[in-house]
């Protein structure tokens, strides 16, 4: 990352806008902000949440996102992966309500999809520029982006060697279920982020593919165009070319839009599949009584993998509910995807993946937690009594049907 430029007073290097200024969002913008950038959004119809969280970062608040279009080169689209498309069609009406009055760009705007979403629900959304009659020559190039990590953060802390979590590994087996403590507080991430000493932040990585690059002076002919990336860890993708292709121009190095997502996707399924497995593994030892035992033998076998599996179901409650569709995107990467083959019907395992996380956000007190503002499953003994809680009700809910229905049988046998 290139040097910081805190020192108040100086013009930015460029105004760079963001949709939407959530948990995500609003870091990247300090990012750029303390880079010096300036950063516009407009929150127009949001949360109170929203809006106290683009003034703390110092963003400033624009009333139309004409007015993003008009004051900014950049605009980085950050949304749960069901507003996707619907933010592409906001630029797109801006876009053109601005090029028929008198604040028609003069340059080509860079709409950047940083979403968790499907290569095939990104080419579509890039394709809905095209049929707007947008051309990048003149108008807006489109950049098939993600993030991969965890929000940007300066804040460091030091990573724990050990839990208390049990016995000592170096203790006899009949040790195994003598922890009572369930209650683990994860340190700072080692994995998921890239750590910059020299500037002291910590961040996650964004890459890109399409025609548009933020790294070429060619196709990104701005000034600032490598610090921009450098600060933001933008690295383009360039694969590996199809070999069974005959053609000269399919060998070169150039990437595709969809393979930015088509990355963020299996990439992702790693940690959020994990994370599923972590909540239902953590439920049922809860449900069975072995909950102690599991997190002990987990300590003591691998320490790593109940330290990552902590600081995923900890930090997950706020997020669950856009899991669900970004779940759902995924599943479309492993089983739409012509070059793929997973069988949608027989190994759809994110479809599934889905189910628990919507159990989450609908069904456990947890699906009411907000970022900043926490409340329950702080720890693993707290998100296992949440999830104990919506399971017990879901038990009780069965009970009362498979009653109803059994009373419905004997009243239709006294009718007869």
């Amino acid at each position: 990352m290139s040097g910081n430029t805190e020192t108040k007073g100086q013009q930015p290097r460029a105004k760079i806008g963001i949709i939407s200024m959530g948990d995500m969002g609003s870091a990247l913008a300090s990012l750029l902000i303390v880079n010096g950038y300036a950063v516009a959004t407009n929150c127009t119809g949001r949360s109170q949440d929203t809006i106290d969280r683009a003034t703390t970062v110092g963003a400033e608040l624009l009333s139309t996102d004409e007015a993003l279009i008009t004051q900014c080169d950049v605009i980085l689209s950050i949304v749960p992966p069901a507003q996707a498309a619907a933010t592409a069609e906001r630029i797109i009406t801006a876009f053109r309500n601005v090029s028929s009055g008198p604040d028609a760009r003069s340059t080509p705007l860079y709409f950047a999809d940083m979403n968790a979403i499907a290569p095939s629900t990104v080419r579509s959304i890039a394709a809905s520029f095209t049929a707007a009659g947008l051309d990048p020559d003149r108008d807006v190039r489109f950049v098939d982006s993600c993030i991969l990590g965890g929000p940007p953060s300066r804040k460091q802390q030091p990573v724990a060697s050990s839990t208390n979590l049990g016995p000592s590994t170096t203790g006899p087996v009949t040790q195994i279920a003598s922890s009572s403590s369930t209650s683990f507080k994860p340190a700072f991430p080692r994995e998921d982020i890239l750590h910059d000493p020299s500037t002291g932040w910590s961040c996650p990585l964004l890459p890109t593919s399409g025609p548009w690059s933020f790294t070429d002076p060619s196709t990104f002919p701005y000034p600032y165009g490598q610090h921009f990336a450098q600060v933001l860890h933008i690295e383009h993708m360039l694969p590996d070319p199809d070999p069974n292709s005959p053609s000269t121009a399919e060998k070169k190095q150039t990437s595709e839009i969809g393979q930015a997502s088509a990355l963020k996707n299996v990439y992702a399924a790693l940690a959020k599949g994990f994370a599923a497995l972590s909540l239902l593994s953590l439920s049922t030892a809860s449900s069975l009584r072995i909950l102690p035992s599991f997190l002990s033998s987990l300590e003591r076998m691998a320490p790593s993998r109940l330290q990552t599996m902590t600081r995923y179901v900890t930090t997950l409650p706020p997020k669950a509910y856009r899991w669900v569709r970004e779940m759902e995107e995924i599943s479309k990467t492993f089983t739409d995807e012509e070059e793929v083959g997973w069988d949608k019907e027989k190994e759809d395992v994110f479809r599934m993946v889905a189910g628990v996380f919507k159990f989450v956000a609908d069904e456990t007190v947890l699906g009411e937690e907000k970022v900043g503002k926490r409340k329950r499953g702080l720890d693993l003994e707290d998100v296992c009594e949440a999830l104990g809680e919506g399971l017990e009700e879901r038990r009780k809910r069965r009970k009362r049907r498979k009653d109803g229905e059994g009373e419905g049988e004997e009243g239709k046998g006294v009718e007869k």
